[in-house]
């Protein structure tokens, strides 16, 4: 059995999905898991640090009388300097008391608001107040939604950032402003959408108590469904959480019990399955029958394509009266009355300056920061604190991982002193490659060079030299890898996307490889008693840095031809939100630390963080930077050897 990648990801999704919920069989066991799975959802969503509200400074731009509503365009803060509008549709005439309300989350269908009015003029006319609000890419907003899904933005995955996220962020502001407004009773609030909308009108449930029951039409997926079966090529990148927890949906979903829920789905969407949506509701219901009040979970299921019918809409006015508005409205539907979009456009082309809504991926990715030490006993605390927090908030993957790798061997040669032997390894029904090379006396040293996907071990063995009386080589083919190296550079982005929505990026992959090949040829007699040495090339340096930084048994770690940003390469959930790797480099002190290749002129350039932990250590040699891989290869055995 070989995987590719692709099919490592797809199994990888099913194994969430199928297992969701499945381990909860009490409410006191489920209410005892609320407080981490809620955190655990804002993590996913990239909003583990919610920005505290910032002065939303609401502004009437107009105000439009209609037959039988009234709407006000509105601009308001999401974020200083990052501005968002919508409109608030209200009855007309307005009642004496305060009137129960809709926020309506807008899909990606034409400009925003202008594109869903008639269901905002219906919820008016029906007695509610609307909010309708543009999303973060609609009318004149510049956020931007298809980072992974065009490959463009690739360091969203570790920023921690996805677009879902950034139109939670909106959403709870939104509902914000609606929650400001006079005329509303802000104990009787839904929230609602379509397709884009719809997810995002979920999310925000899951996040926000203030809302008391939500109707989601054609916006939830499923993890295995969206990989498996390929719908996340049809999807926009704010459909989906990341998956830092290996988490699905509907276990996020669940959080919203026992608050209402209503799925609505059409049964000729080619976005979703019908084994979808209905494992979808069969797993969110287990836990409103635990509570007690499945009633309150609701599928609805209605015949036509990617759209709302007469018959969802209707279902959908029923359910806000019995869990918003608790009583009954008129029974009107949608009509055809709509606002011309110059009239009901709030910025007409043109947002508030400064607009700094397009870096709302940096604005929402604040990155810790960490002291020098003074002195090697400081150093020891510092740095032990960092690894805690990287254990504990990045890399926490690798110690819940059930992945184990066999290694066996496939032959041994040898050949006057030299002894050459190949092994093939075997994890998640993925195949590794190894060769190694050494004396019948082996060298005090092993080096396990790893290689990235254009690397096989030839190609590596070229870079790393030949065989020689100064070190033992173990030459290392991870997963998806060498001769079986995935596409992933080529422009099969998609690859990346699957990573970060099941939480295991390569880096990842490697890293837990890694965990079995050393431990492996430690206890290989001939190499009992060496020093080891990592080098990686490519995108396995991350996997060598950080597998050596954690195993303070690693003599040394050598990075050709590295990334200086995680933005630009060695791609880890979330990552950049503690550490970059030039800092990350400095957690190797006071071990031997070396980086070379075409890619040195940035690190050598910079007195960054990891080689001013050096300095101040007063180790500098041990941090070399060289521009050839040999020559780093000698200075290390030199340093070891010293």
């Amino acid at each position: 059995m070989n995987k590719t990648l692709w099919q490592y990801y797809a199994d990888k999704a099913s194994e969430i999905t199928d297992s969701a919920l499945s381990n909860i069989k009490t409410l006191k066991q489920w209410e005892k898991e609320i407080k981490q799975r809620k955190k655990e959802f804002f993590i996913s969503m990239g909003l583990d640090r919610l920005p505290e509200k910032c002065d939303l400074s609401i502004k009437i731009i107009g105000q439009l009388q209609k037959n039988g509503f009234i709407a006000k365009k509105i601009s308001y803060q999401i974020l200083p300097d990052c501005y968002s509008s919508g409109v608030l549709f209200l009855p007309d005439p307005l009642p004496s008391k305060k009137v129960p309300a809709v926020l309506y989350c807008c899909g990606h269908s034409g400009l925003g608001a202008h594109w869903y009015q008639k269901h905002a003029i219906m919820w008016a006319k029906r007695g509610y107040a609307c909010f309708i609000f543009e999303t973060i890419k609609q009318s004149e907003n510049p956020g931007f939604h298809h980072g992974l899904y065009t490959g463009k933005r690739l360091d969203w995955i570790s920023l921690g950032y996805t677009a879902a996220g950034g139109e939670l962020l909106n959403s709870i502001r939104g509902l914000d402003v609606l929650c400001e407004m006079p005329e509303i009773d802000n104990s009787r609030i839904g929230a609602t959408g379509i397709s884009g909308g719809g997810a995002h009108s979920h999310f925000l449930a899951i996040a926000d108590e203030r809302i008391k029951a939500v109707a989601t039409s054609c916006g939830i997926s499923l993890l295995k469904f969206a990989i498996k079966y390929r719908t996340m090529f049809q999807h926009c990148d704010c459909m989906y959480a990341n998956g830092n927890f290996q988490r699905d949906i509907c276990e996020f979903s669940a959080l919203i019990a026992p608050r209402a829920i209503l799925y609505c789905f059409a049964s000729e969407d080619n976005l979703f399955f019908k084994e979808e949506y209905h494992t979808l509701y069969q797993k969110v219901k287990k836990i409103y029958k635990l509570y007690g009040c499945e009633e309150k979970c609701e599928l609805f299921e209605y015949p036509g394509p990617h759209a709302y019918s007469d018959a969802s809409v209707k279902k959908i006015n029923e359910w806000f009266d019995k869990y918003v508005a608790q009583e009954k409205h008129p029974d009107i539907g949608l009509e055809g009355e709509t606002i011309a979009e110059p009239e009901i456009s709030v910025f007409n082309g043109k947002t508030p300056e400064p607009n700094r809504l397009h870096i709302l991926p940096e604005l929402l990715s604040i990155k810790k920061s960490y002291p020098l030490p003074e002195d090697k006993n400081q150093w020891s605390g510092i740095r032990k604190q960092i690894i805690e927090n990287l254990k504990k908030n990045v890399f926490h993957w690798l110690e819940r991982s059930d992945e184990k790798m066999e290694i066996k061997k496939i032959g041994q040669w040898i050949h006057e002193n030299n002894i050459f032997s190949r092994y093939m390894a075997e994890s998640a029904g993925m195949q590794s490659y190894i060769e190694v090379f050494f004396k019948k006396t082996p060298a005090k040293i092993t080096i396990i060079a790893l290689g990235d996907y254009q690397y096989d071990t030839q190609t590596l063995l070229t870079k790393t030299g030949f065989i020689t009386d100064k070190f033992n080589l173990v030459l290392f083919e991870p997963r998806a890898c060498g001769r079986n190296a995935a596409d992933i550079e080529q422009g099969n982005y998609c690859l990346y996307r699957a990573g970060i929505m099941t939480g295991i990026t390569p880096v990842l992959m490697w890293m837990n490889d890694l965990k079995y090949v050393v431990k492996f040829f430690k206890n290989t007699d001939e190499f009992a008693k060496t020093k080891f040495v990592l080098f990686g090339t490519g995108e396995t340096v991350g996997a060598c840095l950080y597998y050596s930084i954690f195993d303070e048994s690693i003599s040394a770690v050598i990075l050709d031809n590295a990334a200086d940003t995680h933005a630009e390469g060695c791609y880890i959930p979330g990552i950049l939100k503690e550490i970059d790797i030039t800092e990350a480099s400095g957690l190797m002190a006071p071990r031997i630390f070396a980086v070379c290749g075409v890619k040195m002129d940035r690190w050598i350039s910079q007195m960054h963080w990891g080689v001013r932990v050096y300095d101040r250590l007063g180790i500098k040699e041990k941090y070399i930077m060289v521009q050839n891989t040999n020559t780093a290869i000698e200075k290390v055995l030199s340093e070891i050897f010293r």
